[in-house]
């Protein structure tokens, strides 16, 4: 039975913001450099076999952190890149309804087959990113194994793994740096033991 730290990333400027971030590839704060190191903190312990993550540079650099601590190596997954906000790149969240009054609240309440200008469908999130999940985990069946990802690219697998409807991804909490522990069993079911996870971040908070 092998255990799956699905991790999001640091954080970020524009996460700082609360700001739209899908395919821009901004890089971790600092501060998101001490959260990954928490991360790391967490893992040592866990014989984790093998490091993936999304290949969009705030994934890298979390997953760097923990590759570090564990020594080993990164192996990037491009399909676990975030979903692509298009136009809405950068503008607060606060902003978007005033800016797109039309669309937005279509996309809000059906973000499975509303494509967000200029970007993706929830539905396209979840083609590329959930096979890509089974596949690294299929391929570690018996061992335990770290993936950097993303707010929504996490939010979406997890859906697929408690058989949720995916438009209820908002449901699941993902902070940055959170961690979420998954199980798969050897009848193959995968068991979702932790969701957003930050037990580890305290000591931030506490400073």
């Amino acid at each position: 039975m092998g255990k799956i730290f699905l991790v999001r990333h640091g954080q970020t400027a524009w996460n700082r913001a609360n700001a739209y971030i899908g395919s821009t590839d901004l890089p971790i704060t600092a501060n998101g450099r001490e959260e990954a190191a928490l991360v790391a903190n967490r893992l040592e312990e866990q014989d984790i076999a093998a490091i993936y993550a999304s290949s969009l540079l705030r994934a890298r650099q979390t997953a760097e952190v923990i590759a570090e601590r564990l020594n080993l190596p990164i192996r990037t997954v491009h399909e676990l890149r975030e979903v692509n906000y298009g136009e809405w790149e950068g503008i607060p969240e606060s902003e978007v309804g005033d800016r797109y009054p039309d669309i937005f609240p279509r996309w809000r309440a059906n973000p499975m087959d509303v494509r967000i200008p200029g970007g993706e469908t929830f539905a396209e999130l979840r083609d590329r990113a959930f096979p890509a999940f089974i596949g690294i985990v299929e391929s570690h069946r018996d061992e335990n194994i770290a993936i950097a990802a993303h707010k929504s690219t996490n939010r979406v697998i997890l859906c697929c793994v408690l058989e949720m409807d995916v438009s209820c991804y908002r449901q699941i909490g993902q902070v940055n740096s959170a961690i979420n522990v998954l199980n798969l069993r050897e009848d193959g079911r995968l068991i979702v033991e932790q969701i957003n996870d930050t037990c580890h971040l305290r000591v931030l908070s506490a400073g």
